[in-house]
């Protein structure tokens, strides 16, 4: 049986490292082909170039994805992109007015929602302060490093619970819920986000960059993080009636 098509007025996704093999870009592209909305926003980190520095990683299911992003811009949907630090080589060609094809790239934009409040859009890496030194940058990529080896750990043990049909468990969910410091990582960097947003008068903020789907009010700020699509396969929708949701995608969709 067809998938129903889903219909928003916008759709908000970061984080999907195409390029990188812990990307769920099958899963991706199985979700934007049930979607459609008026805005599609790509909050970051969607091309891993970091990693790709390292080893070229390109196969056919990524090249769909952005097949895909590309058929929209070109069917009616508004595809904005804005830039993260995985990919941040695109930022030294923004001032050139950067796009591929009608897809524009960006650092941050407004968003204005149906519910009559305006947010910033904006990756969030600006707002790591890991990212702003050579030291805390090293951390970042020995981080990265550890990542990639829970993730490749988390493929056997997912394989070892499907032959007891349990459900799938996510190594790198479970180490930031239980590890006290990234933990409190988390909520630093959630708390200095929405704090700029209100400095700056927006109503609240939506982002990428920590990989933890979320909407919550931080003070009088609304946080909205899209979450990614290596280890959570979420995203951030607007209803047509100005209603906000965290959606996921299950590969068996």
């Amino acid at each position: 049986m067809a998938a129903i098509m889903q219909d928003y007025r916008a759709v908000f996704i970061s984080d999907t490292h195409l390029g990188f093999k812990g990307s769920r870009a099958k899963a991706l592209t199985a979700f934007l082909e049930s979607h459609h909305s008026e805005h599609l926003y790509l909050v970051g980190d969607i091309v891993d170039a970091w990693r790709m520095h390292r080893k070229v990683y390109w196969p056919r299911h990524h090249t769909r994805v952005v097949s895909e992003l590309l058929a929209k811009s070109n069917n009616g949907t508004t595809v904005h992109y804005i830039v993260g630090n995985h990919d941040e080589t695109f930022r030294s060609w923004l001032d050139w007015g950067l796009s591929l094809g009608k897809i524009r790239f960006s650092n941050e934009l407004d968003h204005y929602g149906l519910d009559g409040k305006r947010y910033l859009v904006i990756h969030g890496d600006l707002f790591d302060g890991l990212m702003h030194s050579g030291v805390g940058r090293m951390v970042m990529f020995l981080g990265t490093w550890g990542y990639d080896v829970l993730l490749s750990i988390n493929g056997y043990t997912d394989w070892v619970l499907g032959l007891f049909n349990m459900p799938p468990r996510s190594l790198t969910s479970l180490a930031k819920r239980r590890t006290k410091s990234a933990v409190s990582y988390v909520l630093k960097f959630e708390s200095l986000l929405s704090e700029h947003a209100r400095r700056h008068r927006y109503d609240g903020v939506i982002c990428g960059h920590i990989h933890t789907p979320e909407i919550k009010k931080i003070d009088d700020t609304i946080y909205m993080n899209c979450g990614d699509w290596v280890e959570n396969c979420s995203a951030l929708v607007e209803h047509h009636d100005g209603r906000w949701e965290l959606v996921k995608w299950h590969e068996d969709e």
